[in-house]
């Protein structure tokens, strides 16, 4: 693993909740500190005043994160899912960080009410409720947008991402994923004769940053722009930090002084718009095939699109993808290791699609019907792409679980008890069964199973993730099969074998 790939795999230490400004002298620094605490004692409370009753005029039960904030949603996803089902059982309960309350919903039922009547209608809050910071750094992508703004967006980068295009990624695919398995021949921790032993977590972060943005900035995208594109990527998870961990990164005017959370938020602006306008530039002289070039003319004069909605569109499209495919690949390879005999039926159906110029990839990988597509359902079932999803308000008055719930209310859910309800998937719901969905109609669990977000439909870069996951396993379990390794000195957690087949 060369240095950049370790750069890439390396995260930052942790931000202190209040960074000190630069160059003040002592008494400015008292006066502002003690503005500071005044303004801090008024918005603390100020959070939203959501009310549920039920129709009794009970209120619907809340969980209050304390100190923990936002963030706990996170990085303690399990422990607040968990806190939450002890608090208010198969009931919809309040979360509140202090500055914020969210109805969490989890079950198929609340979907339903949730989504009934209004769903073209539902909108994202300001900063998806992370505040100022978050809102400059993806308050414009997509993801975040609703309505006629949302539909703009969409229209110039759909096309990019049909479920054809990803199809026609399948070659490109292969090939980085063969490059892929050349490199853990000298980046796996001890190599034997036919057996390298891999730490698979760091590993899987590696594949999606060389093969997402290959989507997007397609031939313009080589070895210089992926180091470019490493050292930005960075950057921006130094900013995400401050955006979800950070308390004073909430407020505006905090945003406006000299801080070092703003330094890094300017430097990642500044990089990742000269980043992009350069790989333009790159396929325009060079007459290279790059979606990004097509998908540009929505910004250009009197276009739909700004450029803040292009570049965070983008950065939704290429981080955050790459961190939630990185974990499902790596998930994915530790329950083939957990369940030898799937692994090999899957193994056998995969060797049956060869012919005599290989794998016939495109057809197996559209296919609906084989243990392929049941593991990428499965585990994205198990392990989602989010445990809780982004809040999502709705437009309308509406009664979830027996709780009036006002219009505008934002709602998130707890996509862990939803993919595992047993209402919708029957008492082994938190067992790994890919073969469920042989015998499932879709229809059964429409409003029980997020895989993407709150409306699959809605997920720009679904169709890409799904290739990707289903020729990474294919090309992988052609040449290897996947262990647990036994445990050992310097064997940690994520570690498994790769055993060469004969």
């Amino acid at each position: 693993m060369n240095y950049i790939d370790h750069a890439l795999v390396k995260f930052s230490q942790p931000f202190g909740s209040m960074e000190g400004l630069t160059r003040l002298s002592p008494s400015t620094a008292i006066a502002l500190g003690v503005s500071i605490c005044i303004v801090a004692l008024l918005l603390s409370r100020n959070g939203n005043k959501i009310k549920c009753l039920d129709m009794d005029g009970v209120p619907m039960k809340e969980l209050s994160l304390g100190s923990v904030s936002k963030a706990a949603l996170l990085f303690e996803p399990h422990q607040i899912s968990r806190e939450g089902e002890k608090l208010a059982h198969d009931e919809p309960y309040l979360i509140y960080d202090g500055q914020c309350r969210e109805v969490v919903l989890h079950t198929a039922e609340h979907v339903r009410e949730f989504l009934r009547k209004d769903a073209k209608d539902h909108f994202k809050p300001a900063g998806m409720n992370f505040g100022d910071y978050f809102s400059r750094i993806l308050g414009q992508c997509v993801g975040a947008l609703h309505g006629e703004q949302w539909r703009d967006v969409r229209r110039y980068f759909d096309p990019a991402y049909t479920h054809s295009a990803g199809l026609a990624m399948i070659p490109s695919f292969q090939n980085e994923v063969g490059k892929w398995l050349k490199s853990l021949q000298n980046d796996s921790l001890r190599a034997g004769v036919g057996r390298l032993i891999v730490d698979v977590p760091t590993s899987c972060k590696i594949l999606p940053l060389r093969v997402i943005p290959q989507s997007f900035y397609g031939e313009a995208f080589d070895d210089d722009a992926y180091e470019k594109l490493v050292r930005i990527g960075q950057t921006q998870k130094q900013a995400l930090k401050y955006a979800v961990m950070g308390w004073w990164q909430k407020y505006r005017w905090f945003n406006m002084l000299p801080t070092p959370s703003r330094r890094v938020l300017d430097q990642y602006h500044r990089d990742w718009k000269a980043f992009n306008l350069e790989i333009l530039e790159t396929a325009r002289r060079k007459g290279l095939a790059a979606p990004a070039d097509h998908i540009y003319k929505g910004v250009q004069p009197d276009g739909a699109m700004t450029v803040d909605q292009y570049l965070q569109t983008i950065d939704e499209m290429i981080f955050t993808n790459i961190d939630i495919t990185s974990s499902v690949l790596a998930f994915m390879l530790s329950l083939l290791a957990q369940h030898p005999d799937f692994q090999q039926r899957l193994y056998d159906e995969i060797m049956a699609q060869r012919t005599e110029k290989g794998l016939d990839m495109k057809v197996y990988m559209a296919r609906q019907d084989s243990l392929l597509h049941y593991l990428c359902l499965e585990t994205l079932r198990l392990n989602p792409a989010t445990l809780f999803s982004v809040p999502e308000c709705t437009s309308i008055d509406k009664v979830i679980g027996r709780y009036k719930v006002p219009a505008r209310t934002p709602v998130i859910i707890d996509v862990r008890r939803l993919n595992t309800n047993a209402l919708t998937w029957g008492p082994d719901g938190g067992q790994f069964r890919p073969e469920r969905f042989a015998t499932l109609s879709s229809n059964h669990y429409r409003y029980g199973f997020m895989r993407f977000g709150v409306a699959s439909s809605k997920c720009l870069g679904k169709h890409m993730a799904d290739t990707l996951m289903k020729v990474a396993m294919a090309t992988i379990l052609e040449q290897y099969r996947i262990d647990e390794v036994e445990k050992g000195i310097g064997v940690k957690e994520g570690d498994l074998a790769f055993i060469k087949r004969k």
